[in-house]
């Protein structure tokens, strides 16, 4: 009988104890074997199996004498995800990295050579490309369900508390104290899904090219280095504009999880990427039965697609499983990144437009009107200073 593919996890405190529970379920239903974990921090006690193997660093845990194993998954702050996949590619190994994958486009096509001189596989962990919802939405769209399509927009706005900002040394930070990108901004860490999938609302090709321009309005209420309010429009040649508006100084009990919603000719998809809750009404002929009043509608919630199974699926059948996440597909978004990378430092809220608010979730700072005026750039296709927020204009 075949053994069930190895698997080690770089990275078990934060989002790497989401990767534990995960790992845990397929193993019990056989689908792979947790080998080895590695982090400089012990786990905390109850949470690793019996015979798992803890190394303080990946090149330990890759020299170790029972060898690489079939699969890495890399659960670390972006800065080290670079050399980390670089490391376990050239060990033999598939990795599952989490999103964003590194810091630049430099270093994409680095790793998407190294993954095809080892004919290893790199799946991507924006985990809202698996939902179902999204090659549905790609199929009306083509058939001209909402007729043409003339802009798409995302928005998302969050509270984030004092304490969001200390979870971490990179916490907060644009650049490390070597000169190495941290990048942790609204719009490159929490709202990445936002970016990503109003791209693959446009589909593959979309999401493999680089933008011909990017728009960028970097702000931040906190007092932190990076972006934590935040707006870019994206313009590829021969497609729609896409604005994407996010925030994550919300107040609490208005916070809403974030929507791309696609605007058509002859109606709108709306898609909330967190829930996988998609709703389309249009009067185009991509609906295909008709309806008397000449408007038809879809609402429905649909599943999303686990990327570590997607990996595992793909290694058994490579010709009848594609990838879910590929490296060539996060080329659009990492030439976003690497523009917030490379913009000018984001500008100061002025405090007159500030709050300190105290929530359930701690305190937090928040910007008035934010939740109101995220979502009507996104459905207006407007950046911050467009729509007229005063503390976007440049005199402020």
């Amino acid at each position: 009988m075949r053994q069930p593919p190895t698997v080690a996890l770089v990275g078990v405190h934060g989002h790497g104890r989401w990767h534990l529970g995960r790992v845990a379920e397929l193993e019990q239903a056989g689908r792979l074997r947790l080998v080895a974990v590695a982090d400089p921090r012990p786990p905390e006690p109850g949470t690793l199996p019996a015979g798992v193997k803890r190394h303080d660093t990946l090149d330990a845990l890759l020299a170790a004498p029972d060898g690489p194993p079939d699969i890495t998954l890399v659960a670390t702050p972006t800065p080290t995800h670079f050399a980390l996949a670089q490391a376990a590619l050239r060990a033999g190994s598939d990795v599952l990295l989490e999103k964003p994958p590194v810091t630049g486009l430099a270093q994409l096509e680095e790793l998407r050579e190294t993954a095809a001189e080892t004919g290893r596989l790199v799946q991507v962990g924006f985990q809202s490309l698996g939902s179902a919802a999204l090659p549905l939405l790609r199929t009306l769209l083509a058939g001209g369900a909402i007729g043409e399509v003339t802009g798409i927009g995302a928005a998302g706005a969050w509270c984030r508390p004092e304490s969001y900002w200390q979870r971490a040394p990179w916490a907060g930070k644009r650049w490390l104290s070597d000169g190495v990108p941290a990048l942790d901004g609204a719009l490159t860490n929490p709202f990445a899904h936002a970016i990503v999938t109003a791209l693959a609302v446009l589909g593959k090709d979309a999401m493999a090219r680089i933008p011909a321009k990017t728009e960028l309005e970097l702000f931040h209420a906190n007092p932190v280095e990076t972006d934590d309010t935040s707006a870019v429009r994206i313009e590829l040649p021969d497609a729609p504009p896409i604005l994407v508006a996010v925030s994550v100084c919300a107040p609490q009990p208005t916070q809403i999880d974030p929507w791309v919603r696609v605007r058509g000719t002859e109606g709108e998809a709306v898609f909330h990427y967190t829930t996988g809750h998609l709703s389309v009404t249009g009067s185009g002929p991509g609906f295909g039965s008709g309806s008397r009043s000449g408007v038809e509608e879809l609402d429905q919630t649909f599943p999303e697609a686990d990327l570590l199974a997607n990996l595992l699926d793909h290694r058994e059948r490579p010709d009848e499983v594609p990838l879910m996440v590929p490296l060539a597909d996060t080329t659009g978004f990492t030439a976003v990144l690497e523009a917030v990378r490379d913009a000018p430092e984001p500008r100061a809220i002025s405090e007159q437009y500030v709050s300190e608010e105290d929530f359930q979730v701690g305190r937090a700072t928040t910007v008035r009107g934010i939740v109101d005026l995220v979502q009507s750039c996104a459905r207006g296709q407007k950046l911050f200073s467009e729509a007229g927020a005063p503390w976007a204009l440049r005199e402020h």
